[in-house]
């Protein structure tokens, strides 16, 4: 019985010790993609912007460094307007307690008109996020930069 009580008061500490190091990197990335996700298929820029925080860089594929919202916000229109777009994680590292980094994949999904199947192919490159926890618990992007992968 003694044993049984000092196992559950364990548990119960680890399940009110605060702090990100209880939850699985990869559910909190998979979470965050899901995010991304839902706002790309809604054609919901401002929830996209949403998803950074309110100091983010964002590296585009061309180099150029945004860090105005306005701009941030500019890249993904001229993206969702070109179609619907999905994220796929690629590989997630936890750096801190309270920085999560992914690698990702962001693939286009068109549909053929003439046969109604759905045909997915990756962007040339990968889209690298460094996640922070904010201090409400959510994770946002502060940085993420565009690569394009090496042709050999």
């Amino acid at each position: 019985m003694r044993t049984q009580i000092l196992l559950l008061a364990a548990a119960l500490g680890l399940l009110t010790t605060p702090g990100w190091a209880q939850e699985d990197i990869r559910t909190i990335a998979a979470n965050n993609a899901a995010e991304w996700n839902q706002a790309f298929a809604d054609g919901k820029v401002d929830e996209i912007v949403s998803l950074y925080t309110t100091d983010a860089i964002l590296v585009q594929p061309n180099g150029k460094v945004s860090r105005d919202p306005g701009e941030i916000r500019n890249f993904w229109r001229t993206l969702i307007d070109q179609g619907a777009f999905k994220i796929d994680i690629v590989d997630v590292k936890g750096e801190k307690d309270d920085t999560i980094v992914t690698t990702t994949t962001l693939s286009d999904m068109k549909t053929l008109q003439d046969s109604h199947q759905t045909l997915r192919y990756h962007y040339d490159g990968v889209l690298y996020s460094v996640l922070k926890r904010q201090s409400d618990g959510s994770w946002k992007a502060q940085v993420q930069q565009w690569s394009e992968r090496s042709r050999g």
